[in-house]
Formats: C-alpha cells, sequence, structure tokens
C-alpha cells in the first residue's frame, strides 16, 4: 500500500513533464556518441593512405589545401587507371563524413565518348587487391558516380559487396535491392546534388550493419553484413572526382568477433610500395612483406634471391613474408616455405625481369 503514492507521484510526473514537452523543431537534436574525430585529410596524403592497386605516387593523385579547413587538403584524382589507394590502419565500427563531386558529365553508364563518372569508398577489406584485379577480395563499395539511374544502379548512394567478392550481406526492404553488380542497396528517394555540387555523405558501420546518408537523408542500408573489420580505400575509375572534409569516429568494437568477420590484416600498420618498374629490386632489411603476382610460372629461387629458398616452380599469387629473422612463402595460398631462419647477412632481391606480373607489392612497417 505504501507503493501507491509514489506510483501516483510518478504518473502526476510523466503528465507535467508531457504538458511542458517543448514544441518539434525548437531545439536541436541530440549529438552522436562520442564525438571524438579523427581528421584523414590533414598532413600529407601519405600520412595515412598508402598504395595498394595503384600507386599513391600516382600522377593523376594530387592533393590542394582546403580554403575552408586550414591545415586540411582536398584529394584530387584526375582522369588515370582504375586503382585505389588504402588506410594504413583498419577500421571495424565507425562513422565516416566526407563530401565528394565529380567533375565532368558522364554521358552514359557505359562512358561513351568522355569519362565514366564514376569512383567509390570502399570498407571493410583486406590490404591485398584481387589477382590482376583493381578491387580488394573482400570488402563493401560506397557509389560516386553521376552516371544518372538504372535498374540495377543509381548514382544516389548504392552501397554494394564488391563483385565477385567473398563477402556477404542482406539490402534493407525499405529500399530497392540489385543482384546483378554484388549484393546491392539501392534508394527510392533520390537526394545526390548535380555534377560540379559537392554531396554529403555519413556513412555508419557498426557490428553487422553499414549505413549511408547522402546529403541529410538515409539512403541505403546492408544487414547481416561481412566482414566487419578491415581498411578502407578510395577508388580511381577513369573520371576527374574531388573528395574533401573526411574524417572518422571509431566506436566501440564487438569485444567477440568471429572469425570469420576479420578480413586478413597486415601484422602491424604497414606502408605499400606499388613496384611497377619490370627490374631487380633490393628487398629491405628487416620485417616486410612482398606479394608478387605472376602470370608465368617461373623458379622460387630466381624470382627472389639471397634469402635461400629453394629452386620449386611458382606462379599466381607469391607471398614472401620476413618477420623476426625467419622466411615464409605461400603461392596461391598454399605454403611453399614453411617459417626458415634467415642468415645474419641475407641480402634479398626481387628479381622483376624474370617474367610478366601483375600487382607488384613491398609492404614495410610504418616508418622503416
Amino acid at each position: 500500500m505504501k507503493a501507491l503514492p509514489i506510483v501516483a507521484a510518478l504518473f502526476a510526473c510523466a503528465i507535467s513533464a508531457s504538458a511542458q514537452e517543448p514544441p518539434d523543431g525548437q531545439f536541436p537534436p541530440p549529438k552522436p556518441y562520442g564525438e571524438k574525430w579523427d581528421n584523414l585529410f590533414t598532413g600529407a596524403l601519405e600520412d595515412r593512405w598508402t598504395s595498394m592497386s595503384m600507386s599513391i605516387k600516382a600522377p593523376h593523385l594530387s592533393t590542394t589545401p582546403n580554403p575552408d579547413k586550414p591545415g586540411e587538403f582536398i584529394l584530387h584524382i584526375a582522369r588515370g587507371p582504375t586503382g585505389v589507394i588504402r588506410s594504413m590502419k583498419a577500421y571495424e565500427n565507425f562513422v565516416l563524413e566526407y563530401e565528394w563531386r565529380h567533375l565532368t558529365e558522364a554521358p552514359s553508364a557505359g562512358g561513351g565518348k568522355g569519362t565514366s563518372g564514376n569512383s567509390g569508398v570502399l570498407v571493410r577489406h583486406s590490404a591485398f587487391p584481387a589477382f590482376g584485379g583493381p578491387f580488394p577480395r573482400e570488402g563493401f563499395e560506397i557509389q560516386v558516380c553521376n552516371l544518372g539511374n538504372g535498374s540495377w544502379y543509381t548514382s544516389h548512394g548504392d552501397i554494394f559487396t564488391l563483385p565477385g567478392s567473398i563477402s556477404t550481406a542482406i539490402p534493407d526492404p525499405r529500399f530497392g535491392r540489385s543482384d546483378s553488380c554484388g549484393i546491392r542497396s539501392m534508394p527510392v528517394v533520390f537526394n545526390g546534388s548535380k555534377t560540379g555540387e559537392w554531396n554529403r555523405i555519413r556513412l555508419t558501420c557498426m557490428d553487422g550493419m553499414i549505413q549511408n546518408e547522402v546529403n541529410g537523408t538515409l539512403a541505403t542500408t546492408l544487414h547481416r553484413v561481412s566482414p566487419r573489420k578491415g581498411y578502407m580505400s578510395i577508388e580511381s575509375e577513369g573520371a576527374p572526382v574531388e573528395f574533401r572534409n573526411m574524417r572518422i569516429q571509431e566506436l566501440p568494437a564487438d569485444p567477440e568477433l568471429a572469425q570469420k568477420h576479420l578480413v586478413p590484416l597486415l601484422p602491424e600498420p604497414m606502408t605499400t610500395d606499388y613496384l611497377a618498374e619490370r627490374k631487380a629490386t633490393e628487398l629491405p632489411q628487416g620485417n616486410y612483406i612482398a606479394s608478387i603476382d605472376a602470370k608465368d610460372t617461373l623458379a622460387l629461387s630466381a624470382l627472389v634471391a639471397g634469402l635461400g629458398l629453394p629452386d620449386v616452380q611458382v606462379t599466381g599469387r607469391v607471398v614472401v613474408t620476413v618477420r623476426d629473422g625467419k622466411v615464409s612463402v605461400t603461392a596461391k595460398d598454399k605454403p611453399v616455405v614453411q617459417s626458415q631462419p634467415l642468415a645474419a647477412d641475407a641480402k634479398g632481391v626481387l628479381h622483376l625481369e624474370t617474367g610478366k606480373f601483375a600487382h607488384v607489392l613491398l609492404f614495410k612497417p610504418v616508418g622503416k
């Protein structure tokens, strides 16, 4: 019986609070979690980004000062070959904000005469591109294009699993869906800006969900996504495009993240040299990873000299890992050399003049 006055008081309090609620729109909405942002476009481009399926020093990549944000830059991608540069850090749960705009009008989805008007931001992928291809073997793309709208794509905020990847997702049923080029969530309301105007993107990746807001409106969502932790990258795909005001706010990680939701991660933050010249290249001292996509079959000892590797035939993706004074080798993801000690004076040489290659990447610890 003593509880009744308390219940009555709480009920009266609820009525009073309800009567005093301000009308909608009088106060700003609550702030999102944390507010601890890390700006990704400060300093030099190489401070946070590195090569992946193209060189970060490619002539069609450049930066200019952001006139609205002292100390930050605008990333300009001119017309050039398709490829991506990746973040040196891997991310799991986060809010990512950025702005982008295309500088030329795209005549058609097929490119037609002129430019394709296509680009993208990729998330939750490994540091390795697919064999001979520009994109990772896993991950998700947030569309950056001005190609108009078709039966299986739009220019207003599509998100999708990378075509041919091992990634999985279920598109939110509130929006459109297509499986013609990856598993794709498509907006049903078009809020993208015109060519030459900036688009504002807010991307939320939280456990099994990826949500994309375009110019302040929720556009698309993927659920039950996998993988859930990996690198992010920015894509060049043949048309002039600019990015600015890119910042990220990391959210709490899943303490029970299953191994099946992880991409292969580098053992530590590493920069990547994209080796395009087909000549003998000295390998560094200390820890490194050399990934060579060999189109021919050739002897491992001829491909990598000076490390005491056996005279076995290899082809496909050959990965040489030197760590803590030991070397191991895989080819086509299968062990060729189990971890074996290196001689103290070992000096490795990568002989790129010995065959035909696709991507050749040299990973080195940051600052080394």
